[in-house]
């Protein structure tokens, strides 16, 4: 059982750094985190592992606008906690419905105020595609060995996210940000 902030910050990061596959991935601060946005003017800040989604992503124009992002794949670096502390309001953070981002989230979520807006049941529903089973992708093993830890790592991940998206993981499937905001118009046209 995990019993403090830096116990549990030290333990995500030891876990990526073990299990840097591709799925957890540790990448040098050099280059830094892609910045999009006035991170001075922007009401809204979000960081993500899936910079290249947001854009596409239905009901974040309800934290306000304009919004500025910072992206990095893998495990946050420090250096973007200040630009994050500095929003007028709590950050929010999008990402899969996957062991690592749940990790990722709660390392953040240990240095500073942020919220989940990533791959959830409501982020399904508001995406019309909860009922897509094509979309679930079945975990790597290191995630699946992750999922076991979220317990202790991120304590409060089912509330997260719901009860279906629960129901998948216990299942050994993830959904990324790509396929829970597909269009199905157009997928169903390929």
């Amino acid at each position: 059982m995990v019993d403090s902030s830096a116990t549990r910050i030290d333990q995500i990061e030891s876990w990526f750094r073990m299990h840097d596959d591709g799925e957890f991935s540790v990448l040098p601060p050099d280059p830094p985190s892609s910045q999009i946005g006035n991170f001075a003017i922007a009401p809204t800040i979000v960081y993500t592992t899936k910079q290249h989604c947001v854009a596409r992503i239905k009901g974040l124009s309800q934290f306000g606008e304009p919004i500025a992002t910072i992206g990095r794949y893998g495990l946050p670096v420090r250096c973007d906690l200040p630009l994050l502390r500095g929003s007028v309001q709590c950050p929010i953070f999008i990402g899969d419905c996957d062991p690592p981002d749940l990790m990722i989230f709660s390392w953040l979520r240990e240095h500073l105020a942020i919220a989940w807006h990533g791959v959830n049941d409501q982020f399904l529903d508001i995406h019309g595609n909860r009922d897509l089973a094509w979309i679930r992708i079945k975990m790597s093993e290191s995630e699946s060995e992750a999922s076991r830890l979220l317990q202790d790592l991120c304590p409060d991940y089912r509330q997260l996210l719901g009860p279906y998206c629960s129901s998948l993981l216990d299942a050994g499937f993830k959904i990324e940000v790509e396929g829970a905001i597909i269009d199905r118009s157009v997928a169903t046209k390929c």
